[in-house]
């Protein structure tokens, strides 16, 4: 009986090996030139108010796929549809090689591209990066906030003067991508974000459900406190009267290149919903199947999915500010994806004094660009726990969520600056812009 049992756990198990995860590129958008004079069809009102505002163009990647093609793909044989992109005009899918390459007898497939990349003939093309440019104007009103355990964290770089002058994020919307959200639709830091109705709602799209507050995951809890919580004269967050959209894309259980593409789908409805900066505590280099591994030569903003949307992001109007990541004392040493793409402001960590953190991803990128762009307190910084407590953490998992409120408040002061500005704006403000390191 135990041989049997051996036998079938390794028919199992190579069952398992056996799957795989790819795109599955379409080859076009019927009928989109027609499609895309009625934008109100596929967009916010938001989020076309924001395209106007900074010239950007409404095209076919902003139409969402063909619904038929989509449905087709989720019947076939073998196959397991995991999410899909309007930007990549495809779906990511799981199932046998075998059954993912005969997707392309489907007339209106064009092409697939497997994660594992050995099986690929050849590298599937970068996205282009197209920034705008708009003038700027400056608006004031004074306001006080007591941070208690927060000061250090907001007053290291300077987010305080912002507040002083009224600037706390409101009008601002921000997209968080992380694990999970648990409790914060019940403990106290969050009230105040709920009675201003300052939680939008979101999306989990690994168990597809609205309910974004019930898988018990909590870092996202952890990392959004950094910005939105709120405890009086105790702790608060830096943009605490922004408004927030909070997408589950990440999967503790597992590391798999899916979670990228959940996070390419969840960027893709921010800016289908309007969102203005997207905050990700998440970096990706190397996963449970070795198979699926990046090398450091491959964080060049260009050869990772996740990089080339947050690219595309910045050009569709939204700023990413991501995590520069924990890699910094071990063998990988550098910036994961897609703190790498050129289009993400990536933060990195120091301690209270502005040191660097031992943990913190350092750089170049992999193409001799400056990467982490900015550092902010990641070394005991202060987060709210899931049960509600005030606690500390190490990680640019936080101190990526600082410097996004304070990016919120900053563009805020700045309401005509396009991305682009921002970025550069908030590159500038390092003491040592004109002499990086790494």
């Amino acid at each position: 009986m135990k041989h049997i049992l051996i036998i079938l756990s390794l028919l199992y198990s190579s069952l398992l090996v056996a799957q795989e995860q790819a795109w599955v590129f379409f080859t076009e958008k019927p009928d989109w030139e027609t499609r895309i004079e009625t934008p109100t069809d596929f967009l916010t009102t938001k989020a076309i108010t924001r395209k106007e505002k900074y010239n950007i163009e409404i095209d076919a990647r902003d139409l969402p796929l063909e619904e038929d093609y989509v449905n087709e793909i989720k019947l076939a044989t073998g196959i397991t549809y995991l999410a899909s992109s309007k930007w990549f005009n495809g779906v990511f899918v799981e199932g046998l090689q075998t059954d993912i390459e005969a997707l392309t007898t489907l007339t209106y497939v064009d092409s697939v591209y497997f994660m594992d990349r050995s099986l690929n003939a050849s590298e599937r093309p970068a996205t282009s990066l197209k920034p705008s440019k708009i003038d700027h104007e400056k608006f004031t009103e004074e306001t006080t906030i007591e941070y208690g355990s927060t000061t250090t964290q907001i007053e290291q770089i300077n987010v305080d003067g912002l507040h002083d002058l009224g600037f706390t994020g409101e009008g601002m919307t921000i997209a968080v991508m992380d694990n999970g959200f648990v409790n914060v639709d019940t403990i106290e830091a969050f009230d105040r974000a709920r009675e201003n109705n300052l939680l939008l709602g979101g999306y989990d799209f690994e168990d597809k459900t609205d309910d974004i507050y019930a898988h018990t995951g909590s870092h996202g809890t952890n990392v959004l406190s950094t910005m939105l919580g709120y405890i009086e004269n105790s702790f608060a967050g830096t943009a605490i009267d922004a408004q927030y959209y909070l997408f589950r894309t990440e999967v503790d259980a597992s590391e798999t290149p899916k979670e990228e593409a959940y996070w390419i789908a969840a960027t893709e409805m921010a800016d289908s919903l309007g969102v203005d900066i997207i905050n990700t505590s998440l970096g990706y280099s190397t996963f449970q199947d070795a198979k699926y591994n990046y090398a450091t030569s491959d964080m060049d903003g260009e050869t990772a999915f996740i990089s080339q949307a947050a690219s595309i992001a910045l050009e569709k109007g939204m700023l990413p500010v991501t995590s520069a990541g924990n890699s910094g004392s071990s063998s990988w040493g550098i910036i994961t994806a897609p703190a790498d793409s050129p289009g993400t402001l990536a933060i990195g960590a120091v301690n209270y004094l502005g040191n660097v953190a031992s943990f913190s991803s350092r750089g170049y990128s992999a193409d001799g660009r400056v990467k982490p762009d900015v550092m902010a307190m990641g070394v005991t910084s202060s987060v709210i726990s899931s049960s509600g407590s005030i606690a500390t953490s190490n990680g640019t998992s936080f101190s990526g969520p600082i410097t996004c409120g304070a990016v919120a408040c900053l563009w805020q002061s700045l309401p005509d600056y396009a991305p682009t500005e921002i970025m550069e704006a908030v590159r500038e403000s390092g003491h040592i812009y004109a002499t990086p390191n790494q």
